[in-house]
């Protein structure tokens, strides 16, 4: 069960090596020490749309990190080009909201000698999980692939890079059984949350909201999982909030650096 396990990661990160992880905090500190050992002293983190833990392992690991200036978590490729030489932890779906265009910021970085730690928690299925020296994310409850517990992976083509990977991680255990059914129901459950996030679109669509939608102004609003809808009033919130419960949607308000720094509510379409 392992081996088909990692074999399915291995097709979904397009890396040769995947180690699994307890969780994908584990994963996150992992990658942060492997980025130290190979001389990356700073890291350059998304002022939104991130995880919590990024700066917290960033102190950790007595390593400086950089808050980049985003469009609602989005990178921007002209911002990438004022560092080099530094790690770019990012998450590919940002707030899990939208896609980030991860192959021209692959690109860049080759360039400017950033390595990139791509968090492919929520971008898992699609192209963008692909780009980055070390794919990683996390299996818990209310992610794409989610199974009891808190397990994780971390993946890359570089066969050192694994070996310290693995030398560092700490024993666990998890149900393999479990995951791998999770894995191979990834498609259908993509399908079933894009449905969902559509439909609400369509209802949003016809309110006073239309123009609210964060991401709107890319392809396919986005192309993420949750949607994020801004509020000018308090009688806004409260229509946003009714519409998540008549929807049987949890939601969660922000300002909120793991989601957006403006006032909005995030349909956290995920966790259905």
């Amino acid at each position: 069960m392992k081996e088909k396990c990692v074999d399915i990661l291995s097709e979904l990160t397009g890396k040769k090596h995947v180690l699994l992880v307890q969780r994908g905090n584990v994963a996150i500190r992992l990658a942060l020490k492997l980025a130290k050992s190979l001389g990356y002293n700073q890291v350059l983190l998304q002022d939104q749309g991130g995880w919590i833990t990024y700066r917290q392992f960033c102190k950790k690991e007595k390593l400086e990190y950089s808050d980049i200036k985003t469009d609602y978590g989005i990178v921007e490729l002209s911002t990438i080009k004022n560092y080099s030489g530094c790690a770019l932890l990012i998450n590919s779906m940002p707030a899990y909201a939208a896609l980030q265009g991860m192959r021209e910021i692959a690109r860049v970085c080759m360039k400017q000698n950033n390595f990139i730690i791509n968090d492919a928690s929520g971008s898992i299925g699609k192209e963008e999980a692909k780009y980055g020296d070390i794919i990683l994310g996390s299996f818990a409850i209310d992610k794409p692939v989610n199974i009891l517990g808190h397990a994780g992976f971390i993946a890359t083509d570089n066969k050192e890079y694994f070996d310290f990977l693995e030398k560092n991680n700490p024993p666990f255990e998890i149900d393999f059984i479990c995951l791998l059914g999770k894995l191979n129901n990834l498609n259908k459950r993509l399908s079933e949350l894009k449905d969902i996030r559509n439909k609400l679109i369509q209802q949003l669509e016809a309110t006073e909201f239309a123009n609210n939608i964060i991401h709107s102004d890319k392809k396919d609003h986005g192309n993420g999982i949750n949607l994020i809808v801004k509020f000018e009033s308090e009688k806004q919130k409260e229509k946003l909030i009714k519409l998540a419960e008549k929807e049987n949607l949890e939601f969660t308000l922000c300002p909120r650096d793991i989601r957006v720094n403006e006032r909005a509510v995030s349909f956290e379409i995920k966790r259905r």
